[in-house]
């Protein structure tokens, strides 16, 4: 069968012993850490943060500032390491906030998002002198103040507007049509009102404007727009914001038929259509931040699971069941999601395919992993490796039927260090002692 090395990270490459990713023998991770095993690449990664950050220099003449989207996937030994990097974190959590912190990312390059943030939550990112706390409602405008007076301290905020706007990707990560709950709705008047509230107000620092319009996509004029809306709001308002960020959520890759990885359509249009708004107005250009999550990292993991049983159905469909699923990658239950699936030991092979759906051992019938595909006769103990498994799989991860949350390996030059150890059910925190 045809293996679509495009979907891999950059790194991989089948040597005689058998496929690498980051100089590491895929087959020896399996050994030493068992499996289900995610890796992630250094390289790709890295590579995915520099291309991003020439095509925001190239195309936009302002100062600009790529942050990480923490919610793709945030631990600690990653943290660390995207913040030597220099890029920023947007964060909607005490716990992704607290991360942030100890991983030394500068204050300055942090957003606090979030539709309900807590009291702990903003008390922090005041303390820590965050660079905005972006506000999405009226009623989290006067908790913010609220705080921020009782704190003696301004807080300074973006505000999170909604436009109005659909954009073509799965209902459930579309974030800015009319009856989305995130953010301040042009329609209703509230992103007006929160404007002038804001910038009466002396406990408020009004940085700048934000926007997220959802996830996966890929036509850029839904950008386009958004910044038309937000910016005749501004003008509306007689409001200059000194940053803008339009959110992110472009496109990623997941199967041979998808577009291309090819985030320039974004970076340019976004960029383009920035200088074009404030050329009209004469107005300065704001601090453009941009939030990619998915796009920097989900080509840069893969998941590695291991086949168990197999039964053939009335129609002559395998069902390949392997040792993870829907506790550690709940996207195929929750949005449809569709992969591609590579048996480790097949790169090369060229006989009979059978008509498979690879399936989870968890006790739900929607515990599926890959609906359709064409696969070897596999043997129970093979290895299957899921492309494109970086983002949104352990963020989201679960301890459903009490499974334990894999191991997490980050590869660079032939070495293998963990991002997060295998969880054991046997340790104290578990059973509460």
């Amino acid at each position: 069968m045809a293996w679509e090395w495009s979907l891999l990270p950059l790194t991989t490459q089948l040597e005689r012993g058998g496929v690498q990713i980051g100089g590491c023998l895929v087959s020896d991770l399996v050994k030493t850490y068992g499996t289900p095993l995610y890796l992630y690449d250094a390289v790709t990664l890295r590579t995915h943060v520099q291309t991003l950050g020439e095509l925001l220099h190239k195309y936009y003449p302002g100062e600009g500032l790529i942050t990480y989207a923490a919610k793709a996937y945030f631990v600690p030994a990653l943290a660390r390491r995207l913040a030597i990097w220099g890029i920023g974190v947007d964060v909607v959590s005490l716990g992704e906030l607290r991360v942030a912190q100890k991983a030394g990312f500068v204050p300055a390059h942090i957003h606090l998002h979030g539709n309900n943030k807590a009291l702990e939550e903003i008390t922090l990112a005041l303390e820590m002198g965050v660079q905005a706390i972006v506000v999405d409602s009226l009623d989290e405008l006067e908790w913010v103040e609220s705080i921020a007076r009782e704190h003696g301290r301004v807080a300074r905020i973006w505000l999170r507007i909604t436009p109005g706007i659909t954009a073509h990707t799965h209902p459930h990560i579309q974030t800015a049509h009319a009856q989305s709950k995130f953010g301040l709705y042009i329609e209703t008047g509230d992103a007006m009102v929160a404007i002038h509230k804001a910038r009466r107000s002396p406990w408020l620092d009004l940085r700048g404007l934000h926007t997220h319009l959802g996830s996966q996509i890929r036509d850029p004029e839904p950008y386009q727009k958004a910044i038309d809306a937000l910016f005749a709001l501004a003008e509306q308002a007689d409001y200059f914001p000194e940053e803008f960020s339009p959110g992110g959520g472009w496109g990623v890759r997941y199967r041979p038929e998808d577009p291309p990885d090819d985030p320039r359509p974004w970076v340019q249009s976004i960029s383009e259509s920035l200088v074009a708004a404030c050329e009209r107005r004469r107005w300065p250009l704001p601090r453009l931040v941009i939030e990619p999550g998915r796009w920097l990292v989900a080509r840069a993991g893969v998941a590695i699971y291991r086949v168990g049983t197999q039964k053939r159905t009335a129609d002559g469909r395998y069902i390949v069941a392997v040792d993870g699923g829907m506790a550690d990658n709940p996207r195929v239950a929750l949005y449809g999601a569709r992969y591609v699936v590579l048996p480790l030991g097949y790169e090369n092979y060229e006989g009979p395919l059978r008509p498979s759906r690879v399936v989870g051992r968890f006790c739900e019938s929607g515990d599926i992993l890959i609906e359709e595909v064409d696969l070897p006769p596999l043997r129970r103990g093979d290895l299957l490796i899921v492309p494109v498994a970086g983002a949104y799989h352990l963020s989201m991860a679960s301890n459903y039927n009490l499974a334990t949350r894999p191991a997490v390996l980050w590869l660079e030059d032939g070495r293998a260090d963990l991002l997060q150890p295998r969880e054991d059910p046997l340790t104290s925190s578990w059973w509460g002692g």
